[in-house]
């Protein structure tokens, strides 16, 4: 079987675009892979290794413009090992930094099989300190709730009749400056599956966006999107009690398929799973899936954070963030009296 072979490492904060857009402009068989903190350019091809090993080399020092670099593919047993022709130039080491007036490539050789990229990456746990956070988190405010320790942390139901928001529950609680109840309903969780599922859904969409773009940009997300999803839900059912972190979930759903249609060779976040979310909220909208679990589920806090998400990911784009996102080939207790529990 082929195996990789390494050609050079660059540092995870290095934008590769070029360098991507070179490989999928010359259909070379080489991928970009991140291993081991770092981005990894490897080739299937041996004799590919030494001419592009000197061409990104020379790329990275600024001296050799790839857009413009023509790559010439010959079968190996007409060119006895010399794989790449720049300028039409018999030496690839000295030719492989000229310039070409015109893009053009022809490739003759495709490696017959490509070893699978995994399209989640592995990040290591120190670059994503927020999303570890917010998985620590669910699994404190389930505890808390467990204990009875929950009260300070939830927007209370509002009794039955007219809802009024000047006057609400709600805004008694920030009257008294209890400004933390915006955000703490995203911890309450109501059993341990609840958590897991948003865990897995901030473990699997969350890093990666955070591990890009940096957790300052990736906090603010979070601290946007979680009272934007708990204040829809207490308008939309002020009856109810609700919980849970899907809310946020939803608005990391969102910013990702915003980086998506901006960037899409971005796959970090497979874009099935994406769409399947999405599906996933039109169909709990649809009220069908609140016969089969137990309080229902809060579809205003999930349809609140996805619409905050799809916002601050386009703000995040037109101000250049996209750029961060570089191609690769490579988330039960019962409630009080006449109220019902929303999970989300």
């Amino acid at each position: 079987m082929n195996q990789w072979i390494t050609i050079c490492e660059f540092p995870l904060g290095r934008d590769l675009s070029p360098l991507a857009e070179f490989i999928r402009r010359h259909e070379l068989p080489v991928r970009i892979s991140e291993e081991n903190n770092a981005q990894v350019v490897a080739s299937l091809v041996p004799q590919l290794v030494e001419p592009l090993r000197d061409l990104f080399a020379r790329w990275q020092e600024g001296s050799v413009d790839l857009a413009r670099v023509e790559v010439q593919v010959h079968d190996s047993s007409e060119a006895q090992g010399e794989t790449d022709k720049v300028n039409g130039s018999s030496e690839v080491d000295g030719a492989a930094a000229q310039p070409a007036t015109e893009a053009r490539a022809e490739k003759t050789e495709r490696a017959e099989s490509v070893e699978p990229v995994s399209a989640i990456p592995q990040w290591p746990l120190q670059q994503t300190p927020v999303s570890l956070l917010l998985i620590a988190l669910c699994f404190i405010g389930w505890f808390l709730l467990r204990q009875g320790w929950a009260e300070p942390l939830v927007i209370y139901p509002e009794q039955q009749g007219d809802f009024d928001l000047p006057g609400s529950i709600l805004s008694q609680q920030l009257s008294q400056g209890e400004f933390w109840r915006l955000w703490t309903p995203a911890m309450v969780h109501f059993s341990i599956p609840h958590a897991l599922f948003n865990s897995l859904g901030i473990w699997i969409v969350g890093r990666s966006l955070e591990a890009r773009a940096g957790s300052l940009w990736f906090a603010l997300l979070v601290l946007i999107s979680a009272p934007v999803a708990n204040i829809a839900q207490y308008a939309w059912s002020p009856g109810n009690l609700f919980g849970g972190m899907s809310g946020v979930v939803y608005a990391l759903i969102g910013a990702a398929l915003v980086i998506q249609r901006w960037q899409p060779q971005w796959r970090d976040v497979p874009a099935a799973l994406i769409w399947l979310a999405v599906v996933w909220l039109l169909v709990c909208m649809t009220g069908l899936v609140d016969y089969f679990i137990p309080g229902g589920i809060a579809n205003a806090a999930h349809a609140g954070g996805f619409a905050a998400g799809l916002l601050l990911g386009i703000l995040f784009c037109l101000g250049g963030g996209a750029q961060r996102y570089f191609a690769t080939p490579a988330q039960s207790q019962s409630a009080q009296t006449n109220t019902s529990r929303k999970s989300f």
